[in-house]
């Protein structure tokens, strides 16, 4: 592209543990320059921020609805050309929606929403805007994952599908972290903030939008079971999903915040009838394909480990090299639809998630927490499976 793209950004703050891995990701992109940002829930916690990135204190702001109507009437080659949504859970819908409202696009940290009537709200005013909308969800960016879509999506390497299983296991929440001024595990635990589940929105999403985006299947029904682990916790922290895709192909997903002493992110193993198709996140530059026979290939050289046995640090998975340059591909993508949008159209290549994906995921969330939800005295439990349904979006 011939110029940078100018990007601002809401939430990320000092304190923030995706926000200096945006940054990095944003730098590493090469072709996405941070311009502004609202990075804090306080103002003083955004202006500390912005002086310590080292931005001018002219571009530094105490709120993002500050920054989208100051930036919006700066001159067209000086203001943020898109807006980076990093804010905890339940702030991605009015930023959102603020954002479309001052004509910025938008690219956000996952989820889409927090629940359906919002994520049909937000996707009907995107419509209408006609504004570019991603969702920062890394996988398309990793290259073997990619790989790994074509060899069964394309090529038929493992045969007919049989059974997905994805797992996204970590321990970091193995204690009870949000009372002992760990942040991230404050808001990931406080519905108020990370919305009505918690490690089913956090990784459970992750499962789900990665088994659709590599097979090319929608998941059509889900049995689910949620539930908080440690004591004191109000949100789920361990899941395990049931899934029936499309065509018969079943599946499981196993996200779990409290497997203590793991931090593994995630795995994903496809099989079909002629074999099997194993990726590891913790190994991002391999791919095991395994015949009937038992015989083995890797394919790839490893690359660099996304884990190299650092000390054990109480936080979220992805602050490794293989993560950020994941993640910097998705930024030089939605860059380039920026740059070019009738032609990004018809390619249809773009590496960042859709809106398509969002709602999706977000009937996917909806559909484990009303499967697992508690009836009121006197209803029918709710029914061991429940559908994955995504509603039409309201006309106004």
């Amino acid at each position: 592209m011939a110029k940078n793209i100018r990007v601002g950004i809401v939430g990320g703050g000092n304190e923030s543990f995706m926000g200096r891995i945006h940054r990095a990701a944003i730098e590493k992109s090469g072709c996405v320059e941070l311009v502004c940002g609202a990075f804090g829930s306080t103002r003083q916690n955004s202006f500390e921020t912005g002086k310590a990135i080292g931005l001018p204190s002219r571009r530094v702001y105490g709120t993002y609805r500050d920054m989208f109507r100051r930036e919006a009437v700066l001159p067209q080659g000086e203001r943020m050309d898109f807006v980076s949504i990093l804010a905890p859970n339940t702030m991605h819908y009015p930023v959102a929606m603020s954002a479309i409202d001052a004509h910025f696009p938008v690219l956000s940290e996952k989820p889409f929403t927090c629940n359906m009537d919002e994520a049909l709200n937000l996707a009907r005013k995107q419509r209408d805007g006609g504004l570019p909308y991603g969702i920062a969800m890394p996988y398309a960016g990793y290259p073997m994952l990619q790989n790994a879509r074509k060899l069964v999506r394309d090529e038929k390497a493992v045969g007919t599908l049989r059974k997905v299983v994805c797992s996204f296991t970590l321990g970091w929440l193995a204690q009870r972290l949000e009372t002992a001024g760990n942040r991230q595990a404050g808001w990931r635990t406080d519905p108020r903030r990370c919305g009505p589940a918690g490690c089913l929105i956090d990784l459970g999403t992750h499962c789900f939008h990665v088994a659709e985006w590599l097979t090319g299947l929608s998941v059509e029904e889900v049995c689910a079971d949620l539930r908080p682990t440690v004591p004191g916790r109000i949100l789920d922290d361990d899941c395990s999903v049931l899934v029936r895709f499309e065509g018969g192909v079943r599946g499981l997903f196993l996200p779990s915040q409290i497997a203590a002493g793991h931090r593994d992110g995630l795995l994903i193993e496809v099989t079909g009838d002629k074999g099997s198709l194993a990726w590891f996140q913790s190994a991002p530059g391999r791919l095991t394909l395994r015949a009937v026979d038992g015989t083995e290939q890797i394919l790839g050289d490893g690359g660099t480990p996304a884990v190299e046995n650092p000390p054990f640090a109480p936080e979220p998975f992805g602050g490794t090299p293989a993560f950020v340059d994941a993640l910097a591909e998705i930024y030089r993508s939605f860059a380039a639809f920026l740059a070019a949008p009738k032609r990004a159209d018809r390619d249809d290549t773009h590496l960042f998630a859709s809106v398509a994906d969002g709602l999706r995921s977000v009937a996917f969330a909806d559909a484990a927490i009303r499967n697992t939800a508690v009836p009121e005295e006197g209803l029918p439990p709710p029914a061991k499976w429940a559908p994955v349904v995504v509603p039409p979006i309201p006309e106004l």
